[in-house]
């Protein structure tokens, strides 16, 4: 597990204890979904949750088993978004099999944008030969506009001149979903009906009124969960870009970090976008720049959620509990505080177990705290810690503040 990885990253603190102790530690557990999901989540018409469910003392594992395939997905954060985007397949199902979406103009969607490809790319072949002024031009112009884009997030430049990446994300945020997602079976589905709806010049706001039950019904119930939050995802990318550029200047972060950040494509242009939104909604919060670097060190898209979430979660404390000072980093964590001093820890973990790394980190935290001369520790999960680590975490004094999603990030999981 990769989130794992990067707290056992401290986990050589532990040594100082002894083999007997390190027996007494916690590993792998078990739960039962319906013991721990709220029964509308648990099924529905296209998928079921299975019922075992594993964690590694920091994240649950799930295995969704749906029409469109079996998911394994890692974290209660990500189960909700892949509800909804099987929910969102379901409802892209249902428009392509529409008159509107028959088979021939899926069929000619392909068609359509390769035609327009070779008509910028080569257009003196396509027109049969009729070199103009401007013809000359869309020719000399031929390499620049097949170099890659700056983005992996972006789609190539042809789709983009033509206008079909825009229609995918009109039809993505129509569908309540995120059209950077890592759902490749989203990916393919979404792709096909842009690519249909493209070739038939049927707009994201004409699709509104195929979708059976109107707009949004993909997400549903669980669309507090979806990770999209404020973001408008059918703004380009280069442009979200510019504007959380813009945006983390004006909250105080550093230039060369924020662009640190932005560079970073673990993060896709939702996530980036809503951290950003997070630190700017903190205006009173000082010390950006230690949350930035924490960022910057993002490897994966297990901690990019994480770390995400996390951002929100701050940004909720600010909002809803006390208003946060600065920011403190805290090795490879981040913390903050509030005016009286105490430090808050926001973690959005599903179940913290008493693990050896977790052991590390508590303490190597703890002696932190101290330096700090902090009159107290809060530790914020969005989901439950063991017994175990009850005891041990309260030995060191802290206040433990379990379940805070609706608190702290205004969803129920």
């Amino acid at each position: 597990m990769l989130l794992l990885c990067a707290l056992a990253v401290l986990s050589i603190l532990a040594c100082n204890f002894s083999p007997a102790h390190a027996q007494e530690y916690e590993d792998t557990q078990t739960f039962r979904a319906s013991a721990i999901l709220p029964k509308a989540i648990l099924s529905g018409p296209d998928y079921r949750v299975d019922d075992t469910v594993t964690s590694d003392g920091y994240l649950n594992t799930y295995l969704v088993r749906s029409r469109f395939g079996d998911f394994t997905v890692v974290s209660t954060a990500l189960l909700y978004t892949r509800i909804a985007e099987i929910k969102a397949m379901a409802a892209m199902e249902q428009v392509s099999s529409t008159s509107q979406f028959g088979s021939g103009l899926a069929g000619k969607g392909a068609q359509t944008i390769q035609g327009a490809v070779s008509l910028v790319t080569a257009p003196v072949d396509t027109l049969g030969g009729a070199v103009s002024g401007v013809g000359k031009m869309f020719s000399r112009a031929k390499e620049s506009l097949a170099e890659s884009s700056p983005s992996k997030y972006e789609d190539g430049r042809f789709k983009k001149l033509i206008g079909y990446s825009q229609t995918k994300r009109d039809y993505a945020k129509q569908f309540g979903v995120d059209p950077y997602s890592t759902n490749a079976a989203l990916q393919e589905r979404l792709d096909k009906l842009a690519s249909a709806g493209f070739a038939g010049s049927i707009t994201g706001t004409a699709l509104q009124a195929l979708i059976p039950g109107g707009a949004g019904l993909a997400v549903g119930a669980v669309s507090g969960s979806a990770v999209l939050g404020a973001v408008d995802v059918s703004v380009a990318p280069e442009d979200l870009r510019r504007q959380n550029r813009e945006a983390l200047a004006k909250a105080g972060v550093n230039a060369d970090l924020a662009e640190l950040f932005i560079d970073n494509e673990i993060f896709t242009p939702t996530q980036e976008t809503i951290v950003t939104q997070a630190l700017a909604a903190m205006d009173r919060t000082q010390n950006k720049d230690a949350f930035a670097k924490f960022l910057v060190r993002t490897g994966d898209q297990d901690l990019a959620l994480f770390r995400q979430r996390m951002s929100q979660m701050y940004a909720g404390y600010d909002r809803t509990v006390a208003g946060l000072t600065g920011f403190v980093a805290l090795g490879r964590f981040v913390g903050a505080t509030k005016a009286n001093g105490t430090l808050v820890l926001a973690f959005p973990l599903d179940y913290l177990a008493w693990t050896s790394a977790t052991a590390a980190v508590a303490t190597a935290i703890g002696d932190q705290a101290r330096q700090l001369r902090t009159p107290g520790v809060e530790l914020w999960l969005t989901g439950k810690v063991s017994p175990r680590a009850r005891k041990e975490i309260q030995r060191l004094g802290w206040k433990i503040n379990e379940s805070s999603s609706q608190k702290l990030l205004g969803i129920g999981s």
